[in-house]
C-alpha cells in the first residue's frame, strides 16, 4: 500500500502534467470525468458500490503513472471496472462490461455494422488494458476503502442513520478526487463522518476513549483539510465534476493546491515528509514502459 501514497507535490508530477503540459486542474478534471463514467457504467451493470469504488482507485493509480494523452480514458475505465469485478468477486463477463461501456457513449442510431465494429474494438481494448493495468499497478490489487471504515465509526458512535448515510455518500463522492492517493482511508472516513454530522446538524461526539475520539484528537488540522477538499465537490461542481476544461482551467483544485503542505499521511496520522521522485519499483514518472494500445 505504501507505494500508492503521494504528497500533493508529487501529484503535480503526474505524466499528463509533466510530459504533456496539462494544468493541474485539467488533469484532475479528467480524473473526475473518468470516475463519473465508471460510476455510470457500474450502475448499468448493477455492481456493488465497493466494486465501483475499487475501479475508481485503480483508475487514479493508473494515471499517476501514465498519461491521459497516451491512453484512452474510457478504455482504461472499462478495464478498471472489469478488473475490479474480478478482485471484488462481482463477476461480470467481458462482453457485458463492453456492452455497458458502449451504451453509455454511443447512440442507438449507429448502424449494425458500426456497432459490431465498435464492440469488437472496445472488447479488444478492455482486455488489452486489463493486462497493462495489472503490469502498471505491479499486480498490487489491494485496496482499503473509507466506506467500510465509515460504517465502523458509525457503529462505534451509534450514529443516527441519516448521518451514516450522508457520510457513506461523502465517501463515495470523494473518489472523484485523488484523495485516495494522498490520505489514509481512516482519515478520509473520519472526515466524511465529521462532514456528515455538520451537514445533518447533529452534535459531533467527543472523548478520547474511542478510536473516533483518538482520531479527532490526533490530527484535527488534517481532518479539516480533507473536509475542505470533499466540500469543494459540492461548492464547485462545474469545475470539478463536469470535466469542462474551460471552467476548470481557471481554478486550482483543492487537492493539488500549493496552499497545503506537501505531505502524505498514514493511518496513525503521522506525516511522512519524504518527497519521493519515483516508486518502490524503481520507476519514475518518466520511466514507465508503455507499449502501444490496440
Amino acid at each position: 500500500m505504501e507505494q500508492w501514497f503521494f504528497t500533493r507535490e508529487e501529484l503535480h508530477l503526474a505524466p499528463t502534467i509533466v510530459n504533456h503540459g496539462a494544468s493541474v486542474s485539467q488533469e484532475q478534471s479528467k480524473r473526475a470525468q473518468g470516475c463519473s463514467y465508471i460510476q455510470t457504467v457500474g450502475c448499468r451493470l448493477k455492481l456493488p458500490q465497493i466494486t465501483v469504488a475499487t475501479a475508481m482507485v485503480y483508475f487514479h493509480r493508473f494515471y499517476i503513472r501514465c498519461s491521459f494523452k497516451d491512453h484512452n480514458m474510457n478504455h482504461v475505465a472499462g478495464a478498471c471496472i472489469y478488473l475490479a469485478c474480478k478482485v471484488e468477486e462481482s463477476s461480470r463477463k467481458a462482453n457485458d462490461v463492453t456492452s455497458a461501456c458502449l451504451t453509455i457513449l454511443y447512440s442507438r442510431s449507429n448502424s449494425n455494422e458500426d456497432r459490431q465494429q465498435l464492440y469488437t474494438s472496445w472488447r479488444s481494448a478492455i482486455l488489452w488494458y486489463e493486462r497493462f493495468l495489472l503490469e502498471t499497478l505491479c499486480f498490487d490489487m489491494t485496496v482499503e476503502h473509507p466506506q467500510q471504515l465509515v460504517l465502523e465509526f458509525a457503529t462505534e458512535l451509534d450514529a443516527p442513520e441519516n448521518v451514516t448515510l450522508a457520510a457513506y455518500g461523502f465517501a463515495n463522492d470523494s473518489l472523484r478526487l485523488p484523495l485516495c492517493l494522498i490520505f489514509d482511508p481512516q482519515m478520509i472516513a473520519a472526515a466524511c463522518m465529521l462532514l456528515a454530522f455538520k451537514a445533518e446538524d447533529e452534535v459531533i461526539p467527543t472523548g478520547t476513549d474511542t478510536i473516533w475520539g483518538r482520531t479527532l484528537e490526533q490530527e484535527p488540522g488534517l481532518l479539516a483539510e480533507i473536509v475542505g477538499d470533499i466540500a469543494c465537490l459540492y461548492t464547485d461542481q462545474n469545475s470539478i465534476q463536469s470535466g469542462s476544461e474551460s471552467s476548470s482551467s481557471s481554478s486550482v483544485s483543492p487537492v493539488t493546491s500549493n496552499n497545503h503542505s506537501p505531505t502524505s499521511h498514514r493511518r496513525n496520522g503521522i506525516a511522512q515528509s519524504t518527497l519521493r521522485n519515483g516508486y518502490t519499483n524503481g520507476h519514475s514518472h518518466h520511466e514507465v514502459s508503455q507499449p502501444s494500445p490496440p
